[in-house]
């Protein structure tokens, strides 16, 4: 097993890249300060936002698996793949549209944000559907696929409910940058959230004044403030730049693909622009997976209410500290075009690391070692 690297090699290395990167999209820009020592909660203090707080809460506690491990499954490598649905400015997110077309049983959830104020309701955002794919290479594997509402703490739960009940052997969550980019298959996640409305634009989370970040998990280490992913690296990254490379050359809308998809290159860790949802999930479900049986408090309100649920409790029984884990951000612009090949290089993903588990190139902690110092800023 790769050594971890310890917080000042992180640190050090993270300088080097942090201005190769920009925040878009799934990612929220902040200053590169340091982090609060204080615990996320989600900012309840107006009655508009304890109104969509309660309905989130509701919809978490709530929320029975979809996705079941069998009999069969058991016998079947299984893979839990996420993507996101609307949010902000963005109606279409390229990434629930690339999971609903490898799984189309996940049918990408057609909603519109209501108007400001209004309860946004996660539900209808949600859409979880289980499928048998025959993968080459591998052979029939089982996918649990996710297209997620973009609320803090809300998606985290639901992926964590998912993989209790369906045991993944590989967990794939996936998300937006910019427009036109490299896929950066992240080395790990940060346990920092920036003060962001989500996808309700409602929810943020509650920080002391003067600082830009909270705590996700509230009783994570600080050696832990910096979490690895668990990944078969070069093997994936390999699998991943071949199926961008067979389709380089396909145009959809006028547009290429390698116009939009440029390459896949390793995005370091910590960094100030990845501090939204997606290191929210990241860090949440790799935390989860590496601590089976330690429940955390997601959902946190900073206003309790006497007599209501104030907090959402989750942990994983299932020990997952071995099972390989990823987030890959994707070009925002394969919002409206180029799905089918995107699917397949999620697809080749998802082969690439099944392939190097079985022949043993195990999954390794990521280090920034690896990330790419040349990368170019997202979006034109």
């Amino acid at each position: 097993m790769q050594e971890v690297p310890s917080m000042p090699r992180l640190a050090s290395l993270a300088a080097v890249v942090a201005a190769a990167f920009v925040a878009i999209g799934c990612t929220s820009e902040a200053d590169d300060a340091a982090a609060s020592e204080d615990e996320i909660t989600v900012d309840t203090s107006t009655p508009q936002a304890r109104r969509q707080y309660d309905a989130n809460v509701a919809f978490a506690t709530s929320y029975a698996p979809r996705c079941l491990r069998t009999a069969a499954r058991s016998l079947r490598p299984r893979v839990l793949v996420t993507g996101f649905g609307r949010f902000m400015n963005i109606a279409n997110n390229a990434t629930g549209r690339i999971v609903s077309t490898l799984v189309p049983e996940a049918r990408y959830p057609e909603t519109a944000a209501p108007s400001w104020g209004e309860v946004d309701d996660p539900e209808p955002q949600l859409s979880v559907a289980a499928s048998t794919l025959d993968v080459p290479g591998v052979g029939e594997i089982d996918v649990c696929a996710m297209i997620l509402p973009v609320h803090w703490d809300l998606a985290a739960t639901l992926i964590a409910k998912e993989a209790e009940a369906f045991r993944p052997t590989f967990v794939l969550m996936n998300g937006v940058a910019g427009p036109r980019q490299p896929l950066w298959l992240e080395l790990g996640a940060v346990n920092r959230a920036s003060r962001s409305v989500d996808g309700s634009n409602q929810l943020r989370p509650a920080v002391v004044p003067g600082e830009p970040y909270a705590k996700i998990i509230e009783n994570a280490p600080e050696s832990e403030d910096a979490q690895p992913n668990l990944l078969s690296w070069l093997a994936v990254r390999r699998a991943a730049r071949e199926a961008i490379d067979r389709h380089r050359d396909e145009v959809d809308g006028d547009v290429t693909f390698e116009s939009v998809v440029r390459g896949a290159e390793f995005a370091s860790f910590p960094r100030p622009s990845n501090t939204y949802l997606c290191n929210n999930v990241t860090y949440v479900t790799g935390w989860l997976m590496s601590h089976p049986g330690k429940e955390v408090r997601l959902l946190r309100a900073s206003h309790p209410v006497p007599d209501a649920p104030n907090d959402v409790r989750v942990k994983l029984e299932a020990n997952l500290s071995e099972v390989p884990r990823v987030f890959v951000h994707w070009p925002s612009e394969l919002d409206d075009k180029h799905h089918a090949a995107a699917a397949d290089v999620l697809m080749s993903i998802i082969a690439g690391q099944l392939r190097a588990s079985k022949e043993g190139d195990l999954p390794t902690p990521g280090d920034n070692a690896l990330a790419a110092v040349d990368v170019e800023e997202g979006g034109d």
